[in-house]
């Protein structure tokens, strides 16, 4: 293969054959963000006072890296529905050695293996949230030291990208996904993006165009099978074992996409901006989300806090509303749990 073949050098009749498996592939991830939280609605993070006191006074909330969340198999568990759905396969379909479909079952088998056996791990921050600001099972969460849950209002897109949240690192972009929970559905979503691309791959006269530009530098074998892998990640970063259902998590997902570019991507000259806190005696990376088009006074999208059911409520509202009065947070709703925790 000659990495610097011209592009007219290629038949382009095959290219434009292989350029349409890419564009369904655009439609699909279309479809993956296109069903985020209507505006208006409020989702809750749960925090600790710490945790509270640096998005009031610093105006940004962290997103954590993905393997260093309070659950660590988390991330784990999706990579394992999808190599369920890709074995399932294999065991049910035969296909010829040269065959572009099972070529790219067994390098997307073989790559996620890699992720979980060799740790070779993508960087993806997240940012959870539950549907319900009074969650017995997240004040447990943070034991005696109390607790906060934060309302965040989801405000409308802006453009193409805008979740009015967004990453400092000039490569990455941030949305919004919802978890799921039940394993079958999980690998209904994972065989939904699979099966319609391997048919696209099956058919003859798309299996030779593909071949005949395999090293093509937009369209070739390479290309398809990271665009694909990207696509799958987007889904099993939302799967959790049935166990959390009651969470009714969601998450702002952020890391470098295929499909979404942000910023001033320049090729890895500017450094990405990735923090580290202490945590358990281990550094956890972070990246920040700050307001879209930050300035001094745009604020994060806060509209209601609650202090968790071990905290003396009249004092945590009072000491709450001076906090947010300095920081210049105005009409945020501010009241105390009434669930009583045992321990």
């Amino acid at each position: 293969m000659d990495a610097n073949k011209p592009l007219n050098e290629y038949n382009q009749s095959d290219v434009a054959l292989a350029k349409t498996v890419f564009e369904q592939i655009q439609t699909i991830y279309e479809r993956q963000y296109s069903f985020k939280p209507r505006p208006d609605t409020v989702l809750y993070h749960y925090t600790s006072a710490e945790g509270l006191k640096g998005i009031i006074e610093n105006n940004e909330l962290w997103a954590t890296s993905a393997y260093y969340l309070n659950d660590s198999a988390e991330m784990f568990y999706g990579y394992g529905v999808l190599k369920e759905v890709l074995d399932k396969w294999l065991s049910k379909n035969s296909r010829s050695e040269d065959s572009i479909t099972l070529g790219l079952v067994h390098y997307l088998r073989r790559s996620f293996q890699d992720l979980l056996e060799k740790r070779l791990l993508q960087p993806i921050y997240l940012t959870c949230f539950c549907e319900e600001d009074n969650l017995l099972s997240q004040w447990r969460a943070y034991g005696q030291s109390g607790g906060y849950s934060i309302g965040f209002r989801i405000l409308p897109r802006v453009g193409v990208l805008g979740e009015r949240l967004t990453p400092e690192p000039n490569i990455y972009t941030c949305l919004w996904t919802k978890v799921e929970y039940e394993r079958e559905k999980q690998k209904v979503i994972c065989r939904s993006i699979l099966d319609p691309i391997f048919a696209r791959l099956d058919e003859t006269k798309t299996a030779q165009a593909m071949k005949a530009i395999t090293d093509h530098p937009f369209y070739g074998v390479q290309k398809l099978c990271t665009a694909i892998m990207d696509i799958l990640l987007e889904e099993i970063v939302r799967f959790k074992g049935k166990d959390f259902e009651v969470e009714k998590e969601w998450r702002a997902v952020v890391r470098q996409r295929e499909f979404l570019k942000q910023g001033t991507h320049d090729g890895g000259k500017t450094p990405v901006p990735v923090y580290f806190r202490a945590f358990r005696g281990m550094f956890v990376p972070y990246v920040k989300l700050v307001p879209w088009k930050r300035d001094e006074k745009k604020k994060l999208p806060i509209t209601c806090i609650r202090s968790g059911p071990m905290l003396d409520k009249t004092m945590a509202i009072v000491a709450l509303c001076m906090m947010l009065q300095k920081n210049e947070f105005s009409g945020v709703r501010v009241q105390g749990s009434d669930i009583t925790v045992r321990f």
